[in-house]
C-alpha cells in the first residue's frame, strides 16, 4: 500500500498533464456549487423582486449583446497573450468579483434593474475568460483525452450542481425573503473564488521561451471592435463549411433562447411553484445529465458526432412544446429528467462538432465567431420570446421555440460532415 502511494505521488509530481486534469476536476466541482446557487436562482430572485417579463428577457439579452460586441476583440487578446493559463486566471478573477454585489441588491432602489446592470458589466471580462478557458483546455489536454475529460467534468459538474440546487431550494423556503437569496448569492461567490484558486495551480505543458512572449497590441485589439464583422465576413467567404455550421448554430440557439426566460416565469407566476419545486426541476435535469454522459459517449463512438448530435437535438427540440402542456410538479420534474438526458448529448457533441471546423492556427478566432453567433441568438431570442408572450401568450411562444429548434436540427444534419 505504501509503495503504491509513493508511486502515485511520484507520478503526480512528474506528470504535468495528470496534475492539470485533476485540478480541472477540482475547479469544475466548485463551479457546480456556483451553478446550483447563482446560476439556478438568480432569475428566480429577480422575478420575486418584481422584475417585469421584459426585464427578465434583458437579463439574458444584454450580457449576450456585450459578448457579441467584444468576443472577437477578446479572441485577439487571448491570441496575443502567450500564457493562456495566466490570462485565464486574470479574466476569471475580474468576472467573479462582480458576483459580490448581487447579495446586496435588495437594499438598492429598483433591485431588478441593478441585477441587470451587474450581469451586463460581468459579461465584459467573462467574454475573454470563456475564450481563454477553451483555448487553454485545448492546449492542456491531448486530443485523445478531450472527450473523456470533458464528459467527466460535465458529469461531476452536474452531480454537484443538482445536489446544491436541491439543498438551496429547500433552504430558500425555510428562510425569510430576501435574506435567503442574499445568502445564496454569497455562497455562489465564495465557490467561484475557490474554483479560481484551483486554476492558480495549473501549469503549462510546455515552457514558454521569453523570446516567444508577444507584445500585446492594444490599439489593434480595440480597433477590432469596429472591424470584427468585416473580418468575420472574410472568414466566412474563405470557409463556406464553417459559415453553414454557424448559420445552423444561429437558428438552433435562437430556438433555445426564445422560450428560455418563460420557463421560470410560468413556474413562478402561472403555476405558483415554491423555490424547492423549482430547484427540483433543475436538480432532476442536472442529475439526468450527469448520469447520461457515459451513455452518450458510447453512442458517439458508435454512430459518430453528427448522428449523436442529431438525436440529442431532436429530444431538446420538443421540450418546450411538452412543457407548456403540463401543470403538475411531478410531470414537469419528470420532463426535466428527459430534458437533462438529451442536454447531456448536446453539450458533448455540440462542442465536438465545433472542433471539426477549427483550423489549428485560428482556434481563438473561430471559437470567438462561434461565441458571437450563439450570443446573437441569446441577444435577440429572449427579447423576442418575452415580447411575443405579451402579445400572443406563453403557449404560442413555446410552440415557436420547438419549431425553430427543429429547423436548426435539420440544418446541423445538412452541415456537419459524415464520419
Amino acid at each position: 500500500m505504501h509503495t503504491e502511494i509513493v508511486r502515485l505521488r511520484k507520478r503526480w509530481k512528474e506528470s504535468v498533464t495528470l496534475r492539470n486534469i485533476l485540478l480541472l476536476y477540482g475547479e469544475i466541482a466548485f463551479i457546480g456549487i456556483l451553478n446550483g446557487t447563482i446560476g439556478t436562482y438568480l432569475g428566480i430572485f429577480a422575478i420575486r423582486l418584481g422584475a417585469s417579463n421584459t426585464l427578465i428577457g434583458l437579463i439574458s439579452s444584454l450580457p449576450a449583446l456585450i459578448t457579441v460586441l467584444l468576443m472577437y476583440p477578446a479572441s485577439q487578446l487571448v491570441n496575443s497573450w502567450e500564457n493562456k493559463i495566466e490570462i485565464n486566471k486574470w479574466t476569471f478573477l475580474f468576472t467573479r468579483i462582480l458576483y459580490i454585489p448581487l447579495a446586496f441588491v435588495p437594499y438598492l432602489p429598483n433591485p431588478p434593474f441593478f441585477i441587470l446592470l451587474t450581469v451586463t458589466l460581468l459579461a465584459i471580462p467573462a467574454t475573454s475568460a470563456n475564450i481563454a478557458f477553451n483555448v487553454m483546455f485545448i492546449d492542456l489536454i491531448p486530443s485523445y483525452l478531450r472527450a473523456t475529460i470533458l464528459s467527466n467534468r460535465n458529469m461531476l459538474l452536474m452531480f454537484i450542481q443538482t445536489a446544491t440546487s436541491t439543498l438551496v431550494g429547500y433552504l430558500l423556503d425555510k428562510t425569510r425573503f430576501p435574506m435567503n437569496f442574499q445568502i445564496v448569492m454569497l455562497i455562489g461567490f465564495i465557490a467561484s473564488m475557490v474554483s479560481l484558486y484551483f486554476m492558480t495551480f495549473l501549469k503549462p505543458v510546455r515552457k514558454i521561451p521569453k523570446e516567444k512572449i508577444r507584445f500585446i497590441d492594444w490599439k489593434m485589439i480595440i480597433s477590432s471592435i469596429y472591424t470584427q464583422f468585416k473580418d468575420i465576413i472574410n472568414i466566412f467567404k474563405q470557409d463556406q463549411s464553417f459559415k453553414m455550421f454557424q448559420f445552423a448554430t444561429f437558428i438552433f440557439y435562437l430556438g433555445l433562447y426564445i422560450p428560455m426566460p418563460l420557463f421560470g416565469i410560468r413556474m413562478v407566476r402561472e403555476l405558483g411553484f415554491s423555490n424547492f419545486i423549482i430547484g427540483l426541476t433543475s436538480t432532476s435535469s442536472g442529475l439526468a445529465m450527469a448520469l447520461s454522459y457515459l451513455f452518450w459517449n458510447k453512442i458517439g463512438r458508435k454512430v459518430g458526432v453528427r448522428n449523436a448530435l442529431f438525436w440529442s437535438n431532436v429530444g431538446i427540440a420538443f421540450y418546450p412544446l411538452i412543457f407548456v402542456m403540463l401543470k403538475n410538479p411531478s410531470e414537469i420534474i419528470s420532463l426535466s429528467v428527459l430534458g437533462g438526458f438529451f442536454s447531456a448529448g448536446f453539450s458533448i457533441f455540440m462542442y465536438m462538432a465545433l472542433l471539426i471546423f477549427l483550423p489549428a492556427e485560428k482556434k481563438a478566432e473561430y471559437l470567438a465567431i462561434n461565441g458571437i453567433i450563439s450570443n446573437m441568438s441569446l441577444t435577440i431570442g429572449p427579447i423576442i420570446g418575452t415580447q411575443l408572450s405579451n402579445i400572443i401568450g406563453l403557449p404560442s411562444v413555446f410552440f415557436i421555440g420547438t419549431a425553430v429548434r427543429i429547423i436548426g436540427t435539420y440544418l446541423y444534419l445538412k452541415t456537419i460532415p459524415k464520419e
